[in-house]
């Protein structure tokens, strides 16, 4: 059997064109169970890393976050409202921080991924190219046989 465990930090450096926002969702799970999950393939961890990047691109260019919100883990959901999720991102909002079209350039992934020691997926990387750099670390849990994500953190930079 195994205990979830959620909480959240965020936490926003804003400068003259870089931002980050964290959110950091942290989640024990007991070791057995941590290690019987099997990591994604390539293939699957590419889809994870894209479509997460453009689910939350997209709620910051609407400020609709409640597909964000949808998509998450239950932890993200008890966690999280849609108008949090709003106030937590409005610097991408107000700085026009958005990079619909970077995700489907190549990018390089920072470190291989790995199940952290609370059971969580982590994917981290960036994108690049001549407009804009986007670093990600995002973290996510296996819930309905789905990965779902946890924890977002996504510093953009214009370039």
């Amino acid at each position: 059997m195994r205990s979830i465990f959620a909480s959240l930090s965020c936490r926003k450096f804003l400068g003259a064109i870089a931002v980050l926002v964290s959110l950091t969702f942290l989640s024990a799970m007991s070791p057995s169970s941590a290690y019987a999950i099997d990591l994604p393939t390539d293939d699957e961890q590419d889809v994870l890393v894209r479509t997460t990047l453009m689910t939350f691109n997209d709620a910051n260019m609407t400020g609709n976050y409640s597909v964000l919100l949808a998509k998450g883990s239950k932890q993200f959901q008890e966690q999280m409202t849609a108008e949090k999720l709003a106030a937590a991102f409005e610097s991408f909002r107000s700085k026009k921080l958005f990079f619909e079209g970077i995700v489907t350039d190549d990018y390089e992934s920072q470190q291989k991924a790995k199940l952290d020691s609370e059971g969580a997926l982590v994917l981290a990387g960036e994108f690049k190219n001549d407009d804009v750099r986007v670093k990600y670390k995002l973290r996510f849990a296996q819930s309905d046989n789905a990965w779902k994500v946890i924890g977002i953190d996504v510093d953009a930079k214009k370039l």
